[in-house]
């Protein structure tokens, strides 16, 4: 009986994760592409945001941050950290990010709930 219980948690635990969304990566428009990590962020948090291929000057801006953010870092490569509004409601939201004189967008999730990986046991200490 317990083994069968082992194998069912475990199956759940599979099935749980391939239908999870691939956190980190918004979805890019353009020809450049916007990372963003957590990809799934909860209200109040912050989240790094990663646009490759980007000239400067360079800034990032979404309905679901408090403010305008600059991206920094190297030449063709813009990173910054932004918070979300702790009043952002769950759902999809779009970052556009300015690259010298082009635009790229993306988009990203805000929930009220934990994504599945952070409530499973880290082997931390092993």
């Amino acid at each position: 009986m317990r083994l069968l219980s082992v194998t069912m948690l475990g199956s759940g635990l599979v099935i749980a994760g391939l239908a999870a969304p691939a956190a980190g990566q918004a979805s890019g428009m353009g020809r450049g592409e916007i990372s963003v990590e957590p990809g799934v962020a909860r209200p109040g948090q912050r989240v790094e945001v990663s646009v490759p291929r980007c000239a400067q000057p360079r800034e990032a801006v979404s309905p679901a941050f408090t403010r305008q953010i600059a991206l920094r870092g190297k030449a063709d490569h813009g990173e910054g950290v932004a918070s979300v509004r702790r009043d952002a409601k769950p759902g999809h939201y779009t970052i556009t990010a300015r690259c010298g004189a082009r635009t790229v967008t993306g988009r990203f999730k805000v929930s009220n709930g934990l994504a599945w990986p952070a409530i499973l046991p880290t082997s931390d200490g092993l």
